[in-house]
């Protein structure tokens, strides 16, 4: 007996099947289709087809970005995938399925991912912040996910973080990876088509003053969203995904940004790398289904 779980992205659709206790058996991915929703539909199916040959499935886990709707299995949003806003997701595809199905936003998967088996076992109260093309979020209270009125909860990318200078630029403009890279490329005098990996720039603030300036800058950004954050909930610890905190010298360094404010001492709390990155979504995605089928079969 197993579950399919996937982790849907706007490039890339990666698939996994686990055991019913949590364990990776097999995983793959596949470029993500944007012609239309009907491709994303029968990509979905062929690889539940193909698993269905060998596995017994017991229900399906589905990681997805943007605003998502687990109650009615609906993307209200979906990133880059445009065609599926507002699309009834786990409907259209119970249609051709008779088990369960269960749909989350990616970082709340994430973030189940590290309760589950990750940082935040045992901690009743933590955030989830993702560093990457844009922040993503995810709040976990009391040990359970806050989703917000609307599903909108943990869009830490939306804060303003600094309004003297830039009143409506967010923390996705300021504080992201991407908002690095760009400063990096203009600093360079490089084209903004320029592929530029961020962890050149980890290693060359370290003998280049400009690109440390401009670092030093970003770091600011990054810590005035920690900190903003910390003083809504409190947490016992804030995790940091992305793939830019997997740099050793990320956390350390932010951590002192931090320490500078006298006001970190009241809200101080812990700074963690996540344990998960590139598996996040499809570990949260499993529990997300796991817990689905015991409340169904304690209904």
């Amino acid at each position: 007996m197993a579950f399919i779980c996937f982790d849907v992205g706007g490039t890339a659709i990666k698939q996994g099947i686990f055991s019913v206790e949590g364990e990776l058996l097999e995983k793959d991915e596949f470029p993500t289709p944007h012609n239309d929703k009907e491709s994303f539909y029968q990509s979905i199916l062929n690889v539940i087809e193909e698993y269905e040959r060998t596995y017994e499935i017991q229900g399906i886990g589905l990681s997805m970005p943007g605003f998502i709707d687990p109650n009615e299995g609906k993307a209200i949003t979906a990133g880059a995938l445009y065609t599926l806003y507002e699309e009834k997701i786990v409907e259209v595809l119970q249609q051709n399925i008779s088990y369960p199905i269960a749909i989350e936003n990616d970082a709340n998967c994430a973030a189940l991912a590290e309760q589950a088996t990750g940082h935040a076992q045992e901690t009743a109260n933590f955030l989830l912040i993702t560093i990457g093309t844009g922040i993503g979020g995810a709040i976990v209270l009391n040990n359970e996910l806050f989703r917000g009125n609307t599903f909108r909860a943990g869009e830490f990318g939306l804060m303003h973080i600094d309004v003297a200078n830039h009143p409506f630029m967010t923390a996705h403009e300021l504080a992201s990876t991407s908002a690095l890279v760009r400063n990096y490329k203009e600093y360079k005098g490089l084209t903004p088509e320029t592929v530029v990996d961020a962890r050149v720039i980890m290693q060359e603030k370290e003998i280049d003053s400009g690109v440390q300036e401009l670092f030093e800058q970003w770091i600011t950004y990054l810590a005035a969203l920690i900190f903003n954050s910390s003083t809504f909930f409190n947490p016992e610890k804030i995790l940091l995904g992305g793939g830019i905190s997997a740099d050793e010298t990320l956390t350390p360094t932010l951590i002192k940004q931090l320490e500078k404010d006298n006001s970190w001492q009241e809200m101080k709390t812990i700074i963690q790398n996540c344990k998960y990155y590139n598996e996040a979504g499809l570990r949260g995605a499993c529990v997300l289904i796991s817990e689905k089928v015991k409340r169904n079969h304690e209904a």
